[in-house]
């Protein structure tokens, strides 16, 4: 792998000439970012792969969507369809894509809309809103072309930004400079029990700009798992388990799993993957005795196929290890 990287070093080059070019047009104002009458707050990343992206956004709709009016605008990855589509009572996460899917299912109160042209869907969202309070934007750093009132980047613990480097030998999608857009850095995904000498490592390590703030958060599961029924993950230890999922990052369910001492078979796919009959059938013939475990992104895919194993999803949430408040006060203070 190594050498592979290696070698591709030469279209990393010209992938960073690129990208900066467009940024520098952007900084220039020779692009223009459009600005719109109510606060946008975009979450993203440098990288490619899962930094916790759909997480950060269900924890600022469940601590916020009650207080304000929002809406959630993604470009719905790996979807069936193209241009704006509002999510209704009839979409699927075929259509929408399952990230907004899942976050249409989970709050009610909430407006959830796909298009792959972010301006175009942002317009579209405030000219059927009309009392929209904020638009939350779902991998929105590379986009440019709207205008922010808050700017959130996301990073792991396991993979920082600053020890990568640019695509294809690397993961970044542009230069490793651009985290200097962010007004708020969050590193992701970290040990529950992570000391404050080690943040403080991470935080010189970045190069934290004045503008900028760091947070550092983990991810929790709830040890209830949910379904057609509910368990919870003590019953697994007394049962036969398979774990299905089609996400980037597995690592910390499975470290999650092996904690509580579950013992599970596991059938991995691509991220993002729709399901099919094959795969059900698949999983029903291989693996016709098991209790099958999921994510929950993954679980309202499957659900719909007739699966007929027992079939379970983890809930998955964000828990800041520290300034917790800090936080809130920011996004607070964005859309006021």
């Amino acid at each position: 792998m190594f050498w592979i990287r290696k070698i591709l070093y030469p279209i990393s080059a010209i992938y960073f000439i690129i990208t900066s070019f467009r940024n520098i047009l952007f900084n220039c104002k020779i692009l223009k970012s459009k600005k719109f009458p109510i606060p946008l707050i975009g979450i993203g990343n440098l990288s490619t792969g899962g930094t916790g992206k759909t997480p950060m956004a269900e924890y600022i709709f469940e601590n916020f969507s009650q207080k304000f009016n929002l809406a959630l605008l993604s470009r719905g990855y790996k979807r069936s369809s193209l241009g704006y589509i509002k999510a209704s009572s009839t979409s699927s996460p075929k259509l929408i894509g399952d990230e907004p899917y899942q976050i249409f299912k989970k709050f009610k109160n909430i407006q959830v809309a796909v298009d792959e042209k972010r301006v175009r869907g942002v317009n579209n969202l405030i000219r059927e809103n009309k009392n929209l309070r904020g638009i939350v934007l779902d991998d929105c750093f590379q986009h440019r072309s709207i205008s922010l009132r808050l700017n959130i980047l996301l990073t792991t613990y396991n993979k920082p930004f600053f020890s990568d480097c640019i695509l294809p030998s690397g993961n970044l999608r542009e230069s490793l400079n651009s985290y200097k857009r962010a007004d708020i850095i969050i590193v992701t995904k970290c040990p529950d029990n992570l000391k404050e000498s080690e943040m403080k490592v991470f935080c010189n390590s970045i190069n934290l700009m004045k503008h900028q703030n760091l947070f550092f958060t983990s991810i929790s599961y709830n040890n209830t798992l949910f379904g057609t029924s509910n368990i919870e993950i003590e019953e697994l230890k007394k049962s036969k388990v398979l774990l299905v999922t089609g996400i980037s990052n597995i690592s910390p369910l499975i470290e999650y799993l092996n904690n509580k001492n579950v013992q599970f078979d596991h059938i991995t796919f691509s991220d993002h993957h729709n399901y099919s009959s094959k795969d059900i059938s698949r999983i029903e013939k291989e693996f016709g005795d098991r209790i099958v475990v999921t994510t929950e992104k993954d679980y309202k895919k499957i659900k719909n196929l007739n699966l007929n194993n027992k079939l379970f999803y983890l809930e998955i949430k964000t828990t800041f290890l520290k300034d917790e408040g800090a936080f809130k006060s920011l996004i607070y203070d964005a859309l006021n």
